[in-house]
């Protein structure tokens, strides 16, 4: 059976993502709000094990941390792109998120 694996890279962007709401300067979240939003994302890498298509990454910033890419649209202006790979027996594994705003076309 296949897994989704999420690396030390992906945690940290994931504390990150977490650091950065709580402590925004336009308007932090409270706590519980920011633990929801990281959950969020978080859960969405999980999702991944029963999409049945991967989309291909495209932006230069993407490909140099893997082949495939989910893109979550949390709000109206921010993405988050889950960029992983898949290996020969369908295990993903998450190499990084980002989101729109540190991405470079």
């Amino acid at each position: 059976m296949s897994s989704v694996y999420i690396s030390a890279q992906a945690i940290d962007d994931l504390k990150d993502i977490f650091t950065s709401l709580i402590s925004w300067s336009k308007g932090s979240l409270e706590l519980n709000h920011a633990l929801e939003y990281v959950t969020d994302i978080e859960n969405q890498c999980y999702s991944l094990i029963h999409k049945t298509y991967h989309f291909r990454t495209r932006y230069s910033d993407h490909k140099q941390f893997g082949e495939k890419v989910l893109m979550y649209r949390r709000k109206s202006k921010t993405v988050w792109y889950i960029i992983y790979n898949i290996d020969t027996k369908q295990n993903i594994l998450i190499t990084k998120i980002i989101s729109n705003y540190l991405t470079e076309e």
